[in-house]
């Protein structure tokens, strides 16, 4: 039951208790407290995600080098020419960049290395004149290929006719001769023996790619990519490293931890 004068809804406080008063700062370091705690997180998650990301970029650095080297070393090779049986396509002291190739993969008119043919040591540059199956031959002073002119410049074929021969390639043979005719060593020298002066294909093992002669080709697209990648790759290595590091100290200079500030009065 109420009593006079008393307003309904509010309970009145027993005599002698008192509400203690609320400190305005207290309130006002609780939520300064509160929000620099949730700040300081937010800071910290971010500079973990930079550094993640920079951490990434290191490893895509290193994959990519990884994959230029392994193109480079597993697929190309590079040699000097030594004479001039090549002359004036790649001269001595040239250098001549070779991939390697199955013996199906050989084709007529290119220059290959041809590993230690008939009774000589070591490798020889030549160029396919014809394979298994073709007709080559010197009569005359004229040169044919299954009867018709070769298809390559008429100074080249300056004298290809020293010496007369007809000759019909086996099947996985190769009939190699020297651009340089006046003095090259190549497979008409050599057609007395039992194969007519051809070789075996397994001995044409590496294409001529690319040169630094006279008309110099230029380089293969697989072989531009693997540059490239070789030249991106440690660079991207490098600076994302250096940044997960440089990111890693400067968080950690900028830490603050909560506790003291919500312990100042």
């Amino acid at each position: 039951m109420l009593g006079t004068g008393s307003v309904p809804g509010r309970v009145r406080a027993p005599a002698g208790c008192h509400r203690p008063a609320r400190d305005p700062r207290e309130s006002l370091r609780m939520r300064t407290t509160s929000r620099g705690s949730n700040g300081g997180t937010d800071m910290k998650k971010r500079r973990m995600r930079l550094v993640w990301t920079w951490i990434a970029v290191a490893v895509a650095g290193l994959v990519m080098s990884g994959l230029g080297l392994a193109v480079v070393l597993t697929g190309y090779s590079l040699h000097a020419a030594q004479s001039q049986a090549m002359s004036p396509t790649v001269e001595p002291g040239d250098v001549l960049l070779t991939d390697r190739v199955d013996a199906s993969d050989v084709r007529r008119g290119e220059v290959y290395v041809v590993d230690s043919p008939w009774t000589m040591d070591g490798l020889v540059f030549e160029r396919v004149m014809a394979l298994g199956g073709d007709r080559i031959a010197c009569q005359g002073g004229r040169l044919t290929l299954n009867g018709q002119p070769p298809d390559e410049p008429a100074e080249r074929q300056k004298d290809s006719c020293r010496i007369d021969f007809d000759v019909t390639v086996q099947p996985g043979r190769a009939f190699l001769m020297g651009d340089f005719r006046a003095d090259a060593f190549g497979s008409r020298y050599h057609n007395d023996d039992d194969h007519q002066g051809t070789v075996d294909l397994a001995k044409v093992h590496e294409r001529v790619i690319w040169h630094s002669g006279t008309d110099t080709p230029p380089l293969p697209g697989k072989l531009v990519g693997a540059i490239v990648l070789l030249l991106v790759g440690p660079l991207l290595l490098v600076v994302g490293k250096i940044a997960a590091v440089i990111t890693t100290a400067t968080s950690g200079r900028h830490e603050r931890p909560d506790a003291p500030a919500a312990a100042q009065s």
